[in-house]
């Protein structure tokens, strides 16, 4: 469904401040201790390991939609591109930039999004990239993507807590996919925390080629990025702890 058919028919130190106020309400003084504490540590130090994969996208144009729909009733799928068709959505009454950390920047950077509304409220997003400045502004790690060879990635994904458990990311990711499709892509590329297993569940379903791994350091302004290939042996052994 086009924009035009469907119209016919995170921050500021005010907003940390807030944010705080309501981690105090909710949690109490101790909770919010320690997670003033984290911050603190993720402003002097960040480190984190990645799984990397590879996957051509051709083989979805032949899916069956059918057999992902969500098991929600309803529901309105809608790829946006730019913050042209993000206005014309909110005129229609459906928003997600306001809920979702640099998504203009996101739309203004080579970056589009795969929504899912549930009664206008946005149920699920997720990203895809097809320039660096867009990988980047969707908060994956710097990753090889050969943008001018028809290589694109993905990331960014989010479901409403309501929702979730219901299909929404499955259904979404095969919309996302066949836009890349239509777009030239050829190859999708991905990375996922090590420790995710909200993520693994999906890496399961589908036949994603694990190829690498990728380290990302920071201390404070210094980062630094790493991959390289897995051999044969680890391939087989992490294949078969995501199997």
């Amino acid at each position: 469904m086009s924009l035009h058919e469907y119209c016919r028919a995170m921050d500021s130190p005010m907003t940390l401040l807030r944010r705080a106020n309501r981690g105090y309400q909710a949690r109490g003084s101790t909770s919010l201790a320690r997670r003033g504490l984290a911050f603190v540590r993720y402003c002097l130090f960040d480190y984190r390991s990645y799984y990397l994969y590879t996957e051509p996208v051709g083989p979805y144009a032949d899916l069956n939609e059918a057999d992902f729909l969500p098991r929600v009733d309803g529901f309105t799928a809608m790829i946006v591109s730019s913050n042209e068709e993000a206005d014309e959505l909110e005129a229609c009454g459906l928003t997600f930039r306001a809920q979702i950390r640099n998504a203009r920047r996101s739309l203004d950077s080579g970056a589009a999004a795969s929504c899912l509304f549930v009664d206008k409220k946005l149920a699920h997003i997720g990203w895809a990239a097809f320039t660096r400045e867009g990988q980047k502004s969707i908060g994956n790690p710097p990753f090889s993507v050969d943008y001018s060879n028809h290589e694109a990635c993905s990331g960014g994904s989010w479901t409403h807590p309501e929702y979730r458990r219901l299909g929404l990311q499955r259904y979404s990711r095969l919309v996302l996919l066949r836009f890349m499709l239509q777009k030239g892509i050829r190859i999708k590329r991905a990375a996922t925390a090590k420790n995710n297993p909200a993520a693994e569940e999906i890496r399961r379903e589908y036949p994603l080629g694990l190829w690498g791994e990728g380290r990302y350091l920071r201390v404070l302004w210094w980062k630094s990025w790493k991959e390289r290939p897995l051999s044969p042996a680890q391939l087989q052994t992490d294949g078969e702890e995501h199997g």
